[in-house]
């Protein structure tokens, strides 16, 4: 059951959310640097209508922050990455985890919508994704296993971000 009482709260809350996700990605967009970083901060903002049980303003956060980012950012495909994968993993990852018991399973199936998502990214952005990579000659096979690595410490950030919201912000802006 949702947690909050007030329709207005969870606008405000949802505009909130959302407007934080499109500042990170601008960010993401315009910064020479730190550009993952801006993308892990613009999608921990969908977790918090998760965490509180606002799947359905979660989505449409997503899908509105996506529409959004694609027409006001200055380098649309900088905006792939949060379309592809960032901006919809805490959902993907709450229906997982509430779907699938066994964490090793669970995980499983986590890697698998990452390298899903990888994929999708890689095949629309190649230039933009991997022209770094590539010029520093580290071998394909090297960069998906350091991307692999990355989704491991992107899941445990995630995670550790989600206990904080829960445990230390939801409060301050649950407040009636």
């Amino acid at each position: 059951m949702p947690r909050f009482h007030r329709t207005a709260h969870r606008i405000s809350l949802t505009a909130m959310f959302a407007s934080m996700s499109l500042l990170f990605l601008y960010m993401a967009s315009v910064l020479p640097t730190m550009r993952i970083a801006m993308y892990f901060l613009s999608s921990v903002f969908v977790m918090g209508l998760v965490v509180e049980e606002e799947i359905g303003l979660a989505v449409l956060m997503y899908i509105g922050v996506s529409l959004m980012s694609l027409l006001l950012m200055p380098n649309i495909l900088r905006v792939l990455p949060y379309v592809f994968f960032f901006g919809h993993y805490g959902i993907g990852k709450y229906y997982i985890q509430t779907r699938i018991k066994d964490k090793i399973a669970g995980y499983i199936v986590k890697l698998l919508y990452y390298n899903v998502a990888l994929g999708l990214v890689y095949l629309l952005a190649q230039q933009i994704i991997y022209e770094d990579v590539l010029s520093t000659g580290i071998a394909f096979w090297l960069f998906l296993v350091l991307a692999e690595a990355a989704f491991v410490i992107y899941d445990f950030l995630f995670e550790k971000v989600t206990k904080f919201y829960f445990n230390n912000l939801r409060r301050l802006l649950m407040k009636n």
